[in-house]
């Protein structure tokens, strides 16, 4: 199996649910599927992290492209429109 980043389980993840999730399910589905192993204690906020750098729209010092992800106005975060 080719090794997948964090932010590329967060699309499929996302891609297969086809409708915005909170960090905490995103990372439930990483963790049930297998799509990626975490070394940390709290993949949660691994993940969070890991999305927020590649979301459109907010202003992180560590922000990286491209852009993969947007943040929804109730915290949920889904796939940015093309």
């Amino acid at each position: 199996m080719e090794k997948r980043t964090i932010a590329q389980a967060v699309v499929e993840v996302l891609r297969t649910a086809k409708q915005p999730m909170s960090s905490t399910e995103i990372t439930q589905v990483i963790l049930d599927q297998k799509l990626y192993e975490f070394s940390a204690k709290d993949p949660k906020s691994i993940v969070r992290g890991a999305i927020e750098r590649r979301c459109e729209d907010l202003n992180r010092k560590d922000s990286i492209d491209p852009k993969y992800f947007k943040k929804m106005s109730d915290g949920k975060y889904g796939l940015k429109d093309k």
